[in-house]
């Protein structure tokens, strides 16, 4: 008997677990069935029970509308919000962790990021950097309630916080990207750090100070990066990992991401100021896959070429960093 759903929902499981992954093992775990039963139903010639497939759905991250052509409409995204307590804010950071691990265990691995904001993996690679925004976004954005009374200062969250954004900061540095920038990216984080100074936020000038030192060593690093068209490790070190970066005139709209890997397409949407929703719906990838293949062909690649415009561009970036520290420091 023939059973072309459950046949799709094996193909698209075998696409997207890495291959030092056993399926059968997985499904016999997450079962609780025998290999015999298991291999039964990887061949289709025993169905799923409806309570094993939706599990299976539920453990592989597959949207039923993925499985039935009708449903061409539907599209279904997977969201893990912050709350504004620190555990769900350490939830976060490790869903966070684990997404980008899963994707860097992939042998081909693509990311495109098409950044209306500083993509986060740079914030995490600096400790007072990142330590800023996670106070800001627990604080302001989430409204912790422990923190309404306070003013930033640089060590305000632990090093397991740290610890965790650096990981995620390592893991990117292995994972061939493709970035757009316009230059507007770096806007939202210098008005957070302008909002912070003008409100007395910051517990100290030296505090806001060296937040504003973290975001110009990020944007030299950002353009070493380009010189060498490599992603450099956290700490320093030079990766070996693809880095192309696209300067971009058009205004992006919102953080947009685009995850190829072997078989698989994924889409990430930002949305909240800093958390993110995705999909695998294969008719929504295509769409974002086209506008993002249209962006990049109207964009400029200041990457190991176009050195006069990839000076002039993190020059006005530099620039930008400078009036802060100014206004800061006065």
């Amino acid at each position: 008997m023939n059973y072309p759903t459950q046949a799709r929902l094996i193909e698209i499981i075998k696409q997207q677990i890495p291959k030092n992954q056993s399926l059968p093992q997985e499904l016999c775990d997450l079962l609780g069935l025998g290999h015999d039963a298991v291999y039964r139903r990887i061949g289709c010639k025993t169905p799923f029970t409806l309570d094993e497939g939706a599990l299976i759905c539920q453990h592989f991250d597959v949207p039923l509308e993925s499985l039935n052509d009708l449903m061409v409409n539907l599209v279904s995204f997977r969201y893990k919000p912050s709350g504004p307590d620190g555990e769900s804010f350490k939830g976060y950071l490790e869903h966070f962790l684990k997404q980008i691990k899963g994707i860097s265990s992939f042998q081909n691995r693509h990311i495109y990021y098409a950044a209306e904001d500083i993509p986060v993996f740079h914030h995490f690679a600096f400790p007072k950097l990142s330590d800023f925004k996670f106070f800001y976004w627990r604080k302001t954005i989430l409204n912790h309630s422990d923190l309404q009374d306070q003013k930033f200062a640089v060590g305000s969250h632990g090093e397991e916080f740290l610890d965790l954004s650096m990981k995620a900061s390592m893991a990117y540095s292995e994972v061939e990207t493709t970035e757009i920038w316009t230059d507007e990216t770096i806007s939202s984080t210098i008005k957070q750090i302008r909002f912070y100074h003008e409100s007395g936020l910051f517990a100290t000038k030296n505090d806001a100070l060296e937040v504003v030192e973290d975001l110009m060593q990020l944007i030299r690093n950002l353009q070493k990066q380009c010189d060498l068209g490599f992603k450099i490790r956290p700490g320093g070190s030079v990766s070996g990992t693809p880095f192309t970066f696209y300067m971009s005139d058009l205004m992006i709209g919102n953080n947009c991401v685009l995850v190829k890997t072997n078989d698989m397409v994924s889409s990430f949407i930002g949305i909240n100021t800093f958390n993110f929703m995705s999909t695998r719906n294969t008719d929504f990838n295509q769409h974002n896959e086209h506008w993002m293949q249209n962006l990049i062909s109207k964009s400029t690649q200041i990457s190991r070429t176009a050195e006069k415009t990839r000076n002039q561009f993190f020059k006005m970036l530099l620039e930008s960093v400078e009036e802060v520290r100014k206004g800061v420091g006065q």
